[in-house]
């Protein structure tokens, strides 16, 4: 395929279709938007009767208007039905297809998750069309309708009829969900080149509702229609025009492909650069997805950024002071939610503009200031999000992830050469490489067997995303496995391209009031994906510069756990790139896991802390391979208390065990006083340690309380799970104790084989005083502070009793392999261990473990059965999506703790005291 050649077809194809006085656009049809565009009538005949032909040659022998989504397959139902309902009284064969539709649509709204629906103004035209439908004698009842009724009260509490009529505002593309609420007889000065908000159904509405005939409307339906036969007579889009929404696209697509404009056809290049030069002045430096239809940040952005690309350069301090807030930018005025996808085009914008051209209205200071509130929020999503983090402009991941890549690979490339030198160092070191890296492992394990990652125009998004990612220093050691991916995903896209300037897809990706596609914009990056894949693939082994020095994944010390962790039945069935690849993510986490290291407990006369290398591969090794992703903020956390857990453990062993048993009633009474004052209310940041001989072990443990105390996870929960959280606190502190005590017992014993006198079988003892001393049990209790801030992670006592014994059988799964793994450790300090109780006597040590994995298999299928009733009630109390999501971030606590257990039963990774590792 000659690219330029493909490249330059593609730009006189899209210019073929501009209409001087309206502009262009080629998104793909729309049931929804033909439906309202059939009920219109003129003079007592159907103005546009082309347009029902087309519905019903299109419905579906399920009866319904089927999409690849279940809202858009509603909302196409729907209108369909309407439109059926009001052209029922002039024929009499449309009786059985009515009929079919009702039970489609009754099947798809039982189903509907409200909750998941990402469409433009749905809250508002669903009510509607289900209003219009009863007025006509069909009536529909569902599950979540009252969630549905909801949200439009809340959406038309927000808009005021006066905003309407006064303020041009987003609105005007969802007229048809306001029928009912508005006069439309005040919305004529609203009205541009024949259209509201350049959308058909919009439109349509206005015409039905307004007294007055209006022409202008007529001709602009008129004109759609015309445009849209290519798709099918009668067809009518979701928005037309989309003039510079496609062009710019186009051009930034094609450029970040690496594609040159001036080896591109002159005559084409220069007429997009001047419709887009003549859009941005006419708007004063912003615009909208076409001539003027109210302008938006997104449009705007990208708009900005293609003219600079063609060498044209425009302020970007008209697009700050019109979308900027205080932490984002907004991509609409008054938009309930910020995109996303959205904030990325707007830092790519000022990075490529910005940062090469600064203007005397939009300084270096300036640039800065909104670069690092981007990219703040950018990696404040992702830090945040669990599970597939979406956009309401788009619906495929890969879309997400591309934009994300792009942006922030191009902000830390420039910082990389001197650029931001003031940027947040946790932004630099810990949130957007992390972000970054954990987008590669998205992209790398979704990758199907053919090459592909579904559509061609998704496989291109994948494709363009790992380019970008690929030339970043701290990823090259995933350079071998990118190149790998991006040859098969090339290959693919060669083999399954068609010859009309049409990926061939017909899936539709892209969100209005439904999802649609556009097939240039779609060819665009499919080029340019080819392009960027056709030489090598960018290493970045031999780039330095400033990222060095904050950020280091020692490629030596990966191999060598790559080796360690390739013995674990647990990960036989990853790839070595997949465990190289969640070793190397385990580093990012350290600079900020450092902080919390000195944070609590002094480190003197302890040994090597070889769990700092090992925990945060527990948790990224769980998050990522069974692929639910919970965020990198939940990880971090439970990464945090485990490591001030192996310090609390070192603080009892060595400090405590070391005074025997006299320091105990101190401590007793100190964590009595500390939890009666937390019961009480009270702020125990001023108690009083004492100043007696263990006053600076009350000291300690004063300082620890208050850190899981005052952590922000366990601020912000609700009353019943912080108070859970205090009580398993307490628990676990005095089992500490406790089994101090029962060391300093089993110390005095003649022989150390057997525990002579234990106070409970070791059944009992596992499961009580032993889980607890693990700290499993406090540790399940605070991630569920963590899960749900201000209310209860589970709603009833069930609920709570579930996941509770969930816990127990984790804590009992990881005391036997931690007794395994410290089995040596146990023995030189004089601790007792689970296999040191009389059921395991005169047994060899390959027995014990035998029986050890008997017990522990019992006990992981108990674990397996509660989780699976766990997520069964949860998703019946609480709703499939919240019940879901709810049990996959309860698995990442139980998945880490499994990989902790193979570590365990491979090696003690416990510090030592430095007395012990020199043999005294």
């Amino acid at each position: 395929m000659l690219l330029d050649e493909e490249a330059n077809n593609l730009l006189k194809s899209v210019l073929s279709h501009f209409n001087p006085s309206y502009g262009l656009g080629n998104m793909s049809p729309s049931i929804y938007d033909t439906a309202w565009v059939s009920i219109i009538a003129k003079d007592n005949k159907w103005l546009f009767p082309a347009t029902f032909h087309y519905l019903l040659e299109h419905q579906d022998p399920s009866g319904g208007w089927e999409s690849s989504s279940t809202t858009d397959s509603i909302l196409n139902t729907l209108s369909a039905l309407l439109s059926m309902k009001r052209h029922e009284s002039n024929d009499s064969t449309l009786s059985d297809r009515i009929r079919n539709a009702k039970l489609y649509l009754a099947s798809q709204l039982n189903s509907w998750d409200v909750s998941k629906a990402e469409r433009v103004g749905f809250e508002l035209t669903i009510p509607t069309m289900l209003s219009l439908l009863s007025e006509l004698g069909i009536d529909f009842s569902f599950p979540q309708r009252s969630f549905l009724m909801h949200l439009n009260s809340a959406k038309l509490s927000k808009l005021g009829p006066e905003m309407v009529y006064q303020i041009r505002t987003p609105i005007l593309h969802t007229l048809e969900g306001l029928i009912g609420h508005l006069d439309f007889d005040r919305l004529s000065h609203h009205k541009r080149y024949g259209s509201f908000m350049a959308s058909p159904s919009s439109t349509a509405a206005y015409l039905m509702y307004a007294s007055v005939w209006d022409n202008d409307c007529e001709n602009y339906l008129k004109e759609v229609l015309s445009r849209s036969e290519i798709n099918g007579k009668g067809s009518v889009p979701c928005a037309w025009p989309t003039t510079f929404f496609e062009l710019s696209w186009i051009m930034c697509n094609l450029h970040d492909g690496g594609f040159t404009f001036k080896n591109l056809n002159s005559e084409s290049v220069s007429t997009i650069a001047e419709i887009l030069k003549e859009g941005i002045e006419a708007g004063n430096g912003v615009v909208g997805f076409a001539l003027d239809v109210g302008e938006d940040a997104d449009d705007s952005a990208k708009a900005i950024t293609a003219l600079h690309h063609l060498g044209t350069h425009k302020s970007l301090a008209p697009l700050c002071k019109a979308f900027e807030l205080e932490s984002h930018f907004q991509c609409y005025p008054y938009e309930p939610n910020p995109s996303l996808t959205a904030q990325c085009n707007i830092l790519s914008a000022l990075l490529e503009v910005g940062a090469s051209e600064p203007t005397k209205d939009f300084n270096e200071e300036k640039l800065a200031e909104s670069v690092v509130e981007a990219v703040s929020f950018i990696s404040g999503a992702w830090w945040t999000t669990n599970s597939e983090i979406g956009d309401k402009w788009h619906d495929s991941p890969y879309y997400v992830y591309l934009l994300i890549a792009q942006s922030l690979s191009k902000f830390m490339l420039l910082f990389n050469q001197g650029h931001f030198a003031g940027s947040p160092e946790i932004l630099l070191q810990t949130k957007t490489p992390i972000a970054l890296f954990q987008i590669l492992i998205r992209i790398l394990q979704s990758q199907r067997p053919d090459g592909s990652w579904g559509s061609c125009e998704e496989t291109a998004y994948a494709l363009l995303a790992l380019t970008k990612l690929a030339s970043l220093p701290f990823i090259s050691i995933m350079h071998n496995t990118i190149k790998k991916a991006v040859l098969s995903g090339r290959d693919f896209l060669q083999l399954n391209l068609t010859d009309n300037q049409d990926s061939g897809d017909r899936v539709c990706l892209w969100i209005d009031k439904v999802s649609y596609r556009i097939p240039p914009v779609s060819y665009s990056y499919i080029l340019a994906a080819l392009r960027a894949t056709a030489g090598s693939i960018p290493d970045s082994t031999m780039v330095y510069g400033e990222l060095d020095r904050l950020i280091l994944i020692p490629v030596k010390r990966v191999a060598g756990f790559l080796h360690f962790y390739r013995k674990m039945p647990l990960f036989q069935e990853c790839e070595d790139w997949q465990l190289l690849a969640y070793i190397a993510e385990g580093y990012l986490y350290r600079p900020i896991l450092e902080e919390v290291r000195n944070s609590v407990f002094g480190r003197e006369g302890m040994g090597k802390e070889s769990y700092m290398e090992y925990i945060p591969f527990g948790w990224t090794s769980a998050n990522a391979m069974h692929k639910k992703y919970s965020c990198p903020q939940n990880c971090f956390v439970l990464m945090a208390i485990t490591l001030i857990n192996f310090q609390v453990d070192e603080f009892f062993d060595s400090m405590v065990q070391d005074q025997g048993m006299a320091a105990l009633p101190t401590l007793r009474r100190a964590l009595d006083d500390i939890f009666d004052a937390l019961n009480l209310g009270r702020d125990i940041a001023d108690f009083d340690c004492g100043d007696g001989p263990y006053s600076h072990m009350v000291g300690y443990m004063h300082k620890y309380v208050s850190f899981i105390i005052n952590h922000p996870t366990s601020q912000n929960a609700a009353y019943y799970d912080k108070t859970h959280l205090r009580r398993e606190l307490k628990a676990y502190l005095l089992s500490m104790m406790q089994q101090t005590e029962d060391n300093t017992v089993y110390a005095t014993q003649l022989s150390w084989e057997t525990v002579m006198h234990p106070a409970a079988s070791y059944l009992k003892w596992v499961r009580t005083l032993a889980s607890e001393h693990l700290s499993g049990l406090y540790s399940a209790a605070f991630f569920m502070c963590q899960l749900s801030p201000g209310v209860d992670v589970f709603p009833t006592p069930e609920l709570k009793f579930i996941a509770q014994d969930c816990a127990t059988h984790l804590s009992v799964l990881c005391r036997i392999w931690n007794d395994w793994g410290s089995m040596k450790r146990d023995i030189a300090e004089r601790n007792i261990n689970g296999m040191n109780f009389p059921e395991f006597a005169n047994m060899t040590e390959a027995d014990i473990k035998v029986e050890m994995r008997r017990i522990s298999d019992y006990e992981r299928r108990c674990l397996h059965a509660s989780l699976a009733e766990l997520r069964k009630r949860a998703k019946e109390v609480m709703g499939n999506t919240q019940g879901d999501s709810l049990a996959d971030a309860f698995n990442l606590f139980f998945g880490a703790a499994e990989v902790h257990n193979a570590i365990y039963e491979l090696k003690d990774i416990s510090a030592w005291k430095l007395s012990l590792l020199n043999g005294q």
